[in-house]
């Protein structure tokens, strides 16, 4: 009684303070009616819905869940109202275990199987049956496998007049992935990275990040590569020079050349264009390179400057006439 009057002049104290005392009788009277119809309804008997929790438990830890297994269940249940506030409210109810012995084949369970199961657990109300007709189980084996990997120069986009000059770097060579068996199946053993930018106009260093290949659940090893290489812009240059004879057989006074120079065309980086000394480069023509049936014959370089070493340079064919014909 001693604590019915103190909650009494709480309420009176918080709620109407200042305010009229007999509209104050009212509202607490008020307030107090309901309180103890709460309390007195919670002695009767109910059947309602409440959520249960659950938990799938399998043996193996090579399993990953594709997606995330149910934590809880629709049951219909029967029992007093304290004991039903309790069950939804006021406790935390331990899980009901559901033992899986195939994960990876088992794709649902049926709702009315886990009776027993909860059943057994309740205590102090009745289950009548569960609502859910089916949960969705999708459980996969954990697979690894790894995978080289590789950049295509040819899909690089240069920009026009822009070639490489050196070799294409990876931080790494090769990947390991590690996830669901069904996506790591479709992870080729070589991956070629693609590189998105367009118009490249110098040297490219980046960080790209690895695909997952369609679930987040697959974890990479590295997640990102640096790829790196440098490129620099070449001109095409052409030049006509003078050549040398060698190898003259005996009648080669019966060889008249048409051509006193010989063109040459390469391409060199725009920078070291007109950086090397026409004097250092030697032209040759071999006359045991001349075939009988021809009248043409391919110049060859005897000596060439370092810009232009290591370069592809083309040569236009040097018409002759053989007066013996």
């Amino acid at each position: 009684m001693k604590q019915f009057e103190k909650i009494w002049d709480w309420l009176s104290n918080y709620l109407l303070p200042q305010s009229n005392e007999t509209i104050k009788v009212v509202v607490l009277c008020i307030v107090t009616a309901t309180t103890f119809w709460f309390f007195n309804a919670l002695n009767d008997n109910y059947s309602t819905r409440i959520t249960y929790p659950i938990k799938f438990t399998y043996p193996d830890s090579a399993l990953v869940q594709v997606k995330e297994t149910p934590k809880k269940v629709s049951i219909n249940v029967s029992g007093g109202g304290w004991n039903l506030l309790r069950k939804t409210f006021w406790f935390t109810i331990t899980p009901v275990e559901v033992p899986l012995e195939d994960p990876v084949e088992t794709k649902y369970i049926l709702g009315n199987s886990l009776y027993s199961l909860i059943a057994d657990q309740m205590t102090e109300i009745q289950l009548n049956f569960v609502e859910n007709d089916t949960l969705k189980i999708d459980i996969d084996s954990l697979k690894s496998t790894k995978s080289k990997l590789t950049v295509d120069s040819t899909k690089i986009n240069l920009a026009e007049g822009y070639q490489f000059t050196s070799e294409i770097k990876l931080s790494h060579d090769s990947a390991g992935f590690t996830g669901p068996a069904r996506f790591i199946k479709d992870i080729p053993n070589t991956i070629a990275l693609d590189i998105e930018e367009e118009n490249i106009t110098s040297d490219y260093s980046k960080e790209l990040y690895l695909p997952t290949f369609g679930s987040s659940l697959v974890s990479r090893n590295p997640v990102e590569v640096e790829i790196s290489f440098s490129v620099a812009k070449f001109i095409k240059q052409e030049l006509m020079l003078p050549f040398e004879k060698i190898n003259a057989p005996n009648d080669s006074n019966l060889f008249i050349f048409k051509d006193s120079l010989a063109r040459i065309s390469f391409e060199i980086r725009e920078e070291l264009a007109g950086n090397y000394d026409l004097d250092s480069i030697k032209l040759i023509v071999d006359y045991n390179d001349i075939q009988s049936s021809d009248s043409t014959v391919l110049p060859k370089a005897k000596i060439l400057p370092s810009q232009l070493k290591n370069r592809e340079i083309a040569f236009d064919s040097i018409h002759f006439e053989y007066l013996d014909r």
